[in-house]
């Protein structure tokens, strides 16, 4: 990778000095949260990758934000954490086989939130306990054959304090069991929750009693993990992916540290190829990408695009339309 030439942050040009100072907090805050990866840092930070942003804070002598070994010296930049090389293609079943499978899930949990202005939940002593109130005119499902008669959740009190309801109006409080932990109803929308974009942090926020820095430091690392390789690889979110891919049709196990490609790296990687097959070198092809203000923006606010970049680029072998290299081999 090439290097970025030295140049100190205060020697920056204001605008250029601001930007440079705000990623810098972005940097600082999410190392004292801890429990993110250099890549996400380098993302969530304004930073084409990790190695960019490695180099640059170094370049701006910021060399105390580096990450550290455990002998403390400052962890080295020369590999960048790039997606590389590619494999065989292989169709998958469309996801959309699914569709009902994911609308009936979506149904399900619309259902419990919909409910939840009757559910009542209590801490008592290890254990979640947990009711709810349902109308009196649906059935009664296995375990709920004794329950109490309640108002229905819309009942207005009177002049004199009194709730009036007919017997067919009722609603009946029903038991929903007694865990150490919160009964699937809950955990489905939580789960749901948070791997849809929800930070633990907003969720604390509403359902927890008093959250504390230390709970909210655990939540993170048990959804998203930290820096302990067994954390997070048992981290909700890993979890989550991994059932993915097996569901999918491909194996997991230990030793599978394939890289992940970004959005804007894999748009790039497109291109390349559509470059590639048109006839151009190597050096057009990064001097082009360079000129493209849509393709790797993030990426660029570091460095300048390399030949080494598109050679990783074009390594990951990705078409960017089904056919593009029948079409290819065709005017050959």
């Amino acid at each position: 990778m090439d290097s970025i030439p030295g140049q100190h942050i205060e020697d920056l040009p204001g605008a250029s000095r601001e930007a440079a100072y705000e990623k810098i907090r972005l940097v600082f805050l999410k190392r004292w949260k801890g429990g993110e990866s250099e890549e996400k840092i380098a993302i969530d930070a304004g930073f084409g990758s990790a190695d960019a942003m490695h180099q640059q804070l170094s370049a701006w002598g910021f060399t105390g934000l580096l990450p550290q070994h455990k002998g403390g010296t400052a962890q080295k930049t020369t590999t960048e954490n790039k997606a590389r090389g590619s494999g065989p293609l292989a169709d998958l079943p469309p996801a959309a086989n699914a569709m009902s499978i994911f609308r009936g899930a979506i149904d399900k949990l619309s259902v419990f939130v919909e409910r939840l202005p009757s559910r009542r939940e209590q801490r008592q002593g290890r254990r979640f306990v947990a009711s709810y109130a349902k109308p009196r005119s649906e059935a009664l499902e296995p375990g709920e054959n004794y329950a109490y008669i309640e108002a229905p959740p819309d009942a207005q009190r009177d002049e004199h304090g009194v709730v009036s309801f007919t017997l067919d109006k009722s609603y009946r409080r029903i038991p929903g069991g007694a865990s150490r932990y919160p009964d699937e109803g809950l955990a489905a929308p939580i789960a749901a929750a948070l791997l849809t974009g929800t930070t633990t942090d907003e969720l604390l926020d509403a359902l927890h009693p008093a959250p504390t820095q230390k709970i909210r430091e655990q939540a993170r690392a048990l959804f998203e993990g930290d820096t302990d390789p067994m954390k997070r690889r048992d981290s909700l979110k890993n979890r989550a992916r991994q059932l993915a891919a097996l569901i999918r049709g491909y194996p997991i196990g230990p030793g599978n540290r394939t890289t992940p490609v970004s959005k804007e790296w894999q748009s790039a990687a497109w291109a390349v190829q559509e470059r590639v097959g048109y006839g151009y070198s190597e050096e057009e092809i990064a001097r082009w990408l360079n000129e493209q203000d849509a393709l790797l923006p993030e990426f660029k606010k570091s460095r300048k695009v390399t030949v080494k970049d598109v050679r990783d680029l074009k390594s990951l072998d990705f078409e960017p339309y089904p056919g593009f290299k029948s079409l290819l081999a065709k005017k050959e």
